[in-house]
C-alpha cells in the first residue's frame, strides 16, 4: 500500500515537472509599457474622468480628459504604471 502511494506521488511530480518544462519558453501575450501604446480598448465602466477598460484581454484602470459610456471604443495614448490614459477612437 505504501509503495502505491509513493509511486503515485512520484508520478504526480513527474507530470508537474513535464508540464512546467513545456511552459518554460512560452512567451506571454500580455503587453505593458510602450507596447500598450496605441492599443485599442473598450470601456467596461466609467465615471467622470476615470474608469476601467478592457485592453489586451485584461481589465485596466484608465483615465481621460473626456467622459465615456460602457461599450465605447478608445485608444491607449499613454501608460503610467498600471493606469492607461485613453482617448476616443
Amino acid at each position: 500500500m505504501l509503495g502505491v502511494l509513493v509511486a503515485g506521488g512520484f508520478g504526480a511530480l513527474a507530470i508537474k515537472l513535464a508540464w512546467g518544462a513545456t511552459q518554460w519558453g512560452r512567451k506571454t501575450t500580455h503587453r505593458v509599457g510602450k507596447q500598450m501604446g496605441n492599443a485599442r480598448a473598450v470601456v467596461a465602466e466609467w465615471s467622470g474622468h476615470e474608469g476601467r477598460v478592457r485592453a489586451g484581454g485584461e481589465l485596466w484602470r484608465a483615465v481621460a480628459t473626456e467622459t465615456f459610456n460602457p461599450g465605447d471604443k478608445v485608444v491607449v495614448t499613454r501608460v503610467d504604471g498600471l493606469t492607461l490614459e485613453v482617448r476616443k477612437k
